[in-house]
């Protein structure tokens, strides 16, 4: 991995899925000569008056829970902030669901990166549907659905995992892939352009039995040809042994793909690395 990379995408034990806590990331940073770590910890939000499923339970992702987030934030930043440069982060998936509840989080604090997600439809997490019946096809077009009003309404700096739904389908044999659908791709990369908002290089897909990147070169270099410049790499790390995983793949990913430079954010205004 090469020096001075910065992971954009890192889940700590804030997070339900977290098994590292924020220092405990920062000290393998040092090790592997990270220089720079945007901690994105969940915050899931749902449609208006939805009451909780047995595929998403509600009670998790409160503003007491995103308080603690800033706490913990607050601590590392004075333990390990003069050996490391640590960015306030979140991932908040599906904030165009209810916009107002999602400006109420992201005034809980002073965040320098926003991650924008998508990780259901129909409130439904892509982990807990069955890609054996038949319905793929549908499920895509409303993740583009989706995906299209997250870019077109979210407020956010960069859109993770863009082709996530092919994660999924994978892990039961099954090939989904958002290239399938050309037109409708086209319109989400164009608004994110217009936007003003990013993409990242999700290096997660590689570690996870895919092969590649989330999203795909072909999607990278098509918002790069539309006039795209702005793009983060994260590891989408849920343990420290993960963290800058596969980013020399993600680096000459990007430089084959025609850029020159990476995104950083500070209060949630974007600056430049060269790569």
């Amino acid at each position: 991995m090469k020096q001075g990379m910065a992971d954009y995408h890192l889940h700590t034990t804030v997070s339900p899925d977290g098994m590292n806590t924020m220092e405990e990331l920062c000290e393998a940073a040092l090790e592997k000569g990270l220089e720079e770590l945007a901690f994105t910890d969940h915050f899931e939000i749902y449609t208006p008056g939805f009451q909780g499923s047995k595929y998403s339970p509600l009670g998790k992702f409160t503003i007491p829970y995103l308080k603690q987030y800033r706490e913990r934030f607050e601590q590392c930043q004075k333990e390990y902030g003069e050996k490391i440069t640590l960015k306030s982060g979140i991932e908040l998936g599906q904030p165009h669901l209810d916009p107002a509840f999602a400006q109420e989080v992201l005034r809980v604090m002073d965040f320098d990166f926003v991650l924008g997600s998508m990780h259901k439809v129909d409130d439904i997490d892509f982990s807990e549907r069955d890609y054996t019946c038949g319905q793929n096809e549908a499920l895509c077009r409303m993740n583009l659905e989706n995906l299209y009003r997250l870019a077109d309404e979210g407020d956010f700096d960069c859109l993770a995992h863009l082709d996530l739904i092919k994660r999924y389908a994978a892990r039961q044999g099954q090939r989904v892939s958002l290239l399938d659908y050309p037109d409708e791709l086209e319109v989400i990369l164009k608004r994110l352009i217009e936007r003003g908002k990013g993409i990242e290089i999700n290096t997660s897909g590689v570690r996870q039995g895919m092969g590649e990147t989330i999203p795909a070169f072909k999607i990278l270099s098509l918002y790069r040809k539309l006039g795209g410049e702005i793009l983060t790499i994260g590891s989408d790390a849920h343990k420290a042994a993960d963290l800058g995983a596969d980013f020399d793949i993600a680096c000459q990913m990007a430089k084959e793909a025609g850029f020159s430079a990476l995104a950083r954010y500070t209060r949630r205004q974007v600056s430049f690395c060269d790569l």
